[in-house]
């Protein structure tokens, strides 16, 4: 069923992949990435490492936000 509507072959990786690829692109919070990747077999930093797919700038524009918060708090 998966090859209908990816076009691809799919295997037990490939469909952790997907879940763990579109979990890390939602809102979804530290400590429920950390319950995911215990429930998948994975330490959270490889999950982190192997599964995170920003862009530098998208990794650190919370940083950015953060930082302008606190200059415009004055």
């Amino acid at each position: 069923q998966c090859y209908k509507y990816t076009g691809r072959k799919t295997n037990p990786h490939l469909l952790r992949d997907m879940i763990v690829t579109h979990v890390r692109k939602s809102d979804a919070s530290e400590k429920e990435l950390e319950a995911l990747a215990l429930y998948m077999g994975h330490s959270i930093s490889m999950q982190r490492d192997s599964y995170d797919r920003r862009t530098l700038n998208q990794k650190v524009a919370p940083a950015i936000d953060l930082l302008n918060t606190v200059n415009n708090r004055k």
